[in-house]
This record gives C-alpha cells, sequence and structure tokens, in this order.
C-alpha cells in the first residue's frame, strides 16, 4: 500500500493550506468554468466513486476547467479538476468515471503528498510557483494565459510526474471504485486503450492527461485483463450525464451555429436521449436569445421529465432571461420544493429574487 506515507515533511495541515492558497486561484482564473449545474453533477458523480473507496476518510472537492484538452488532475488538499475536454470526449459515463475514479485514488494513497515530500525542502519554492501563476490572473489575463500554458498550473503534478508504480495502484482503486460503484469496469480499459492510441499516432498533440500520467502497453494489459475477467454487465448513462454532455455542447461555437446542432441533432435523431438532445436545445436558444423559441422547447421537456432538477432549473432561468421573473419565480419555487437540496436551483432562486425587486426575501 503505497498510501502508508510519512508526513514527517508534508504534513496534512500543509497539504490542505496548500491546496486551499492554489484553489483561491483556480476560482479567480477564467478558465475556471463557474457552472452550479455541471459541478454538482461532477461531485455527485465523485462521490458515489468515493463512498465505495476502501479509504474514504477526508473531503474532496470536484470543479471543471473550461478546456477542450482531454485532461483530469488531482491537487493538494483533495482537490480534482476536470476539463471540459473530458467530459465531452469520454463515449459513456464508466468512462468518465474510470478516470475521475484513478484521481480519487491518487489523493486517498497519498501520493501527491509522497512526491511533495520526497523533494527537498530547497526544491519547494519551485511547487510554489503555480500558486504565483495562478495568482497572475488577477492582474494579467495575459500573462495568466502564458503562465498556464508554460507551467500547467492548473495542475501540481505537472512538476512532479506520477510514478508508474503510482500509475499502477491507482489503475487497481480506480478500478475497483467503478465496479463497486455500479459502473462497467470495461469503461477504464476502453477510455486509456484510446488515449494510449491517440498518443502512439498523434505524438505532437497527444492528449494532455498522458503528460502527467504515463501510459505503457502493461498497464493497458493489466486493465484489459481485469476488465476481461468481470461478469459482463450493460450500464446505462445517467440523464444526469446526459444533460451535462448537452449542455456543453450549447456553449460550443457560435450561439446560432449551437441552435442548429442542437436542431438538426432533433430533427435527424442524433441522440441517445431525445430530452437531453432538447434539454441542449433550450439552452442553445436561451444563449441566442431566441426566448419565444426556448420558451417552446420547454414546455416540451416539462410534459416529459420535469421532474428532474436540471430541467427544472432550466425551465425557470430560461424565463428569468426572458424577462418574466414571475413565472421564473413560480418554477423555482416548485423545482426548489421538489428539490430542496439542489443548490443550482437555490441560486437561481435567490437570482430570481432579486430581479423581482424581493431583495428582502433573497
Amino acid at each position: 500500500d503505497l498510501g502508508e506515507v510519512s508526513r514527517q515533511y508534508f504534513s496534512d495541515q500543509e497539504e490542505q493550506a496548500l491546496g486551499r492558497a492554489i484553489m483561491r486561484d483556480v476560482y479567480a482564473d477564467p478558465r475556471y468554468l463557474d457552472d452550479p449545474e455541471i459541478e454538482t453533477y461532477l461531485n455527485q458523480l465523485g462521490y458515489k466513486l468515493v463512498e465505495v473507496s476502501t479509504r474514504n476518510q477526508r473531503e474532496f472537492n470536484f470543479f471543471v476547467v473550461d478546456d477542450p484538452s482531454i485532461n483530469a488532475f488531482a491537487m493538494p488538499g483533495g482537490n480534482i479538476g476536470v476539463h471540459t475536454g473530458l467530459l465531452l470526449a469520454a463515449q459513456n459515463e464508466s468512462e468518465l468515471a474510470s478516470v475521475v475514479g484513478h484521481e480519487i485514488a491518487h489523493v486517498t494513497q497519498n501520493h501527491i503528498a509522497r512526491m511533495i515530500a520526497s523533494q527537498s525542502q530547497s526544491q519547494w519554492p519551485t511547487m510554489a510557483a503555480l500558486a504565483l501563476a495562478l495568482l497572475a490572473a488577477r492582474s494579467n489575463p495575459n500573462v495568466a494565459s502564458a503562465a498556464i500554458a508554460s507551467t500547467q498550473a492548473f495542475s501540481i503534478q505537472n512538476q512532479l510526474n506520477y510514478s508508474r508504480d503510482y500509475e499502477r495502484e491507482a489503475d487497481r482503486l480506480g478500478y475497483d471504485m467503478l465496479t463497486r460503484g455500479g459502473f462497467d469496469p470495461r469503461g477504464m480499459s476502453g477510455f486509456f486503450s484510446r488515449l494510449e492510441r491517440a498518443n502512439r499516432f498523434y505524438d505532437s498533440s497527444a492528449p494532455a492527461y498522458l503528460r502527467t500520467h504515463p501510459l505503457t502497453t502493461d498497464r493497458i494489459s493489466d486493465m484489459q485483463s481485469r476488465s476481461e475477467t468481470a461478469p459482463y454487465q450493460q450500464v446505462a448513462d445517467s440523464l444526469d450525464f446526459q444533460l451535462v454532455r448537452a449542455r456543453l455542447r450549447a456553449r460550443e461555437n457560435s450561439p446560432a451555429d449551437a441552435v442548429l446542432a442542437a436542431r438538426n441533432a432533433l430533427k435527424d435523431k442524433r441522440y441517445s436521449s431525445e430530452t437531453a438532445a432538447r434539454y441542449g436545445l433550450v439552452t442553445a436558444l436561451v444563449r441566442a436569445r431566441q426566448f419565444k423559441a426556448a420558451e417552446a422547447e420547454v414546455q416540451k421537456l416539462l410534459s416529459g421529465k420535469p421532474t428532474h432538477p436540471m430541467i427544472q432549473q432550466l425551465a425557470a432561468y430560461a424565463a428569468l432571461a426572458a424577462g418574466t421573473p414571475a413565472l421564473a419565480l413560480q418554477r423555482y419555487q416548485a423545482g426548489s420544493e421538489a428539490h430542496p437540496g439542489y443548490r443550482p436551483l437555490q441560486y437561481g432562486h435567490i437570482e430570481a429574487l432579486l430581479a423581482a425587486g424581493r431583495s428582502r426575501d433573497a
């Protein structure tokens, strides 16, 4: 168990402090995606895996980075970032869960703390440079972008790449989380095999994930061997996963192009979930400020699966964006009553109250 690490030189308190310092600057950076719906989903997925981990005594925080590259990374303090590119590249939810579980294992096994502790104290300023690169975002976005491009400031392990032993351990524990969490264990071998092929044939533009996570043929073989011995089970993607991907696609390209792409997908039935496809269309229509068309599609959504919190949140937000705060408040009220713990609805409800001039109620 490589996670049994001495904290003689890097205590748990020091790791938590470093994690908090870096996250303050991540939240201030323009690449941080402040989207409560997507972040809520990612935390729900992450904690579904954490809860079945054999070492789940610590807190985790999952956040999203608005970056098209395929990447995910663990940082000090249980902070795990996932790029939007990974959310869209995963062909199913089990593939996404396999990467998230792998990163959770890096945290539970104290791999980051071990790597930092293994450096002599004279090298610690190199680690601090990551936080300084993010600090630049507050004063000069151009400097911040250059710093991120050159140092991968979002990924602390870029300074200390994971060893093959760490990777094998994260594979093993991540696989266990997949199976215990009810996901398809073949998601891990399928996803990492595709990454390996991309690295082999397109070395100059290899996925960012492989820069800090060395991928070998032995690791791929181990993943495939484990999945081949597992009993076959077909695991359907959750509606949440499909809605999140539709939401991300609606953010791509220009608003008009996003609307056209969403309409064509619905017309040609190019979707795995009609509900998610329509959700994506409404998101794109609101973005394009086509509120009348958006409301017509909202009505279709509400007649189908109106109880899903992401759908109720979008219906209320569409009404608020269209300048009908009374309707928005009605929908937020209904959504909050149906899903009292769903934070995006709570945030939206407060925004609608403020828009209606009811600041005291907010």
